[in-house]
């Protein structure tokens, strides 16, 4: 068949790639690349839960970029050390409970022994709630803590302001007490804190009928704070 050339052209700028049929590929459609407020929460949370669960041993940047789904050299972009993002890690998942027991320490709806009832109650649910990571991230941080610095420094950091939390609500709850005696007191609450996350974690069959335990140390609690001078 003969086509004059006038429809050779015609044809030829008529001419469909199958790339215009199909439409765009998924390997020529660029990815959406994540940014510093998308990846940096999901790197920490991987982090939190490696953390938790595989220890420090555990605790690689390979190991936390595979399950945040990322490249190994895009976390580092973000944290360029192991030690840069643990310290990131440690710092978003206790401050997280440091403002949840600030709210309520602050609550000025309720009274100041209701504070310390909720905080006690926060605290028993978290720990004995589903799926909790708060006792084995505590227990690895101290463990840690023994033998890095930064750790130890992190530890303390957080320490000092539970106990000024604490402080502050016994010196609510008991005006006539000195700053001396509140710190006193709010030393020995964080103390028992601290018991309870080990106590409750390793207890097993010798855990106690928990609601009982609850109250027993609401009491002990209250008892704390109100201790004659």
């Amino acid at each position: 068949m003969r086509y004059a050339t006038g429809e050779l052209l015609l044809m030829k700028e008529m001419t469909i790639t199958s790339a215009e049929v199909l439409g765009p590929t998924a390997a020529s459609t660029p990815k959406r690349r994540g940014n510093r407020a998308t990846r940096v929460p999901a790197i920490i949370e991987a982090s939190i839960n490696v953390f938790a669960t595989e220890g420090n041993a555990g605790f690689t940047q390979r190991r936390i970029a595979s399950d945040a789904g990322i490249r190994l050299r895009t976390l580092q972009h973000y944290f360029s050390t192991r030690e840069e993002l643990l310290r990131a890690t440690i710092e978003e998942f206790v401050g997280r409970y440091l403002e949840r027991y600030r709210v309520i320490a602050l609550d000025k709806l309720s009274s100041p022994e209701a504070r310390l009832d909720a905080i006690v109650d926060d605290v028993f649910s978290t720990l004995t709630g589903p799926g909790t990571s708060m006792s084995t991230f505590a227990l690895e941080c101290w463990s840690l803590a023994e033998h890095e610095e930064f750790v130890r420094e992190e530890v303390a950091k957080v320490d000092g302001q539970i106990m000024e939390m604490f402080a502050g609500l016994v010196a609510k709850i008991s005006p006539t007490l000195t700053s001396a005696e509140c710190t006193l007191r709010a030393a020995l609450l964080l103390s028992h804190l601290q018991g309870l996350l080990v106590f409750i974690r390793r207890s097993g069959d010798n855990k106690p009928e928990l609601e009982a335990f609850r109250h027993a140390t609401k009491v002990v609690w209250k008892a704390i704070s109100k201790a004659a001078q």
